[in-house]
């Protein structure tokens, strides 16, 4: 299975379950379900989209402790039409997150302080998991077992136009 259809069907099984109440034990029937979604989507040579029940994707928190790097991704999003907003680190991230919001959160995994992009991620995940979130990194390579139900991993260098591609799903 690609890494598409596996975070498409793993973003669809999470979204049965929380329908559903958060059931215990049908994990393998929401998998079963998304799974047949995605095969139907297939064959009727549609491109793999998000649910149409799912909002599009608008304001995006960039979390990166390299402000070059974060400078170029936030012009990059500002220019194809995102509301971005930006931290240097995952505790920044969480002040913002708190107060504010977001569609996506976008970070980096190595980052200096007691919290790293992978931890933010899951407590994104856990604290509103209908936020998109996208990690990068240049000194780990992460598979999609690797990560939390939802999260992609895109490794650096990175394409903005990967990141936009990514968002606009």
């Amino acid at each position: 299975m690609d890494h598409e259809a596996y975070n498409w069907i793993s973003r669809r099984a999470h979204e049965l379950w929380q329908e559903e109440g958060h059931p215990n034990g049908r994990d393998r029937e929401h998998w079963s379900q998304a799974a047949q979604e995605w095969s139907d989507l297939s064959l009727r040579q549609q491109s793999p989209i998000t649910p149409s029940h799912v909002t599009p994707i608008r304001k995006v928190l960039v979390v990166d402790d390299e402000p070059l790097i974060r400078f170029a991704t936030l012009d990059a999003l500002e220019d194809a039409g995102f509301e971005v907003m930006e931290a240097a680190n995952a505790y920044e991230a969480l002040v913002i997150l708190n107060s504010t919001p977001v569609d996506a959160v976008f970070t980096d995994v190595n980052m200096p302080g007691a919290t790293d992009g992978l931890a933010l991620a899951k407590l994104v995940r856990a604290r509103s998991p209908k936020t998109r979130v996208i990690v990068t990194s240049g000194h780990v390579q992460l598979g999609v077992y690797d990560l939390e139900s939802g999260v992609s991993f895109v490794p650096k260098p990175y394409t903005h136009e990967a990141i936009v591609s990514l968002l606009k799903r």
